[in-house]
């Protein structure tokens, strides 16, 4: 679990499967480990908390080159 500045709690996606795309037509696996310290451990905390929101909401989040979602079937 991540917290902000103030120690509170924000979304936890650290239990879903994670994937990305560069296009929106292959995406691939990536795992919350990689992708939190590769991407995550440099955004500010309320890019951080529209990230996790966005994605706990079923929707896809540009950062970068990549497009991040939960997995879907």
């Amino acid at each position: 679990m991540i917290k902000d500045q103030f120690n509170i709690e924000m979304e936890d996606i650290s239990e879903y499967p994670l994937e990305r795309s560069a296009d929106y037509n292959f995406w691939e696996e990536i795992s919350f480990t990689e992708l939190n310290e590769s991407i995550l451990a440099e955004l500010s905390d309320e890019k951080l908390k529209t990230f996790f929101g966005v994605i706990r909401n079923g929707s896809s989040f540009k950062l970068n080159d990549y497009f991040y979602r939960i997995k879907t079937d």
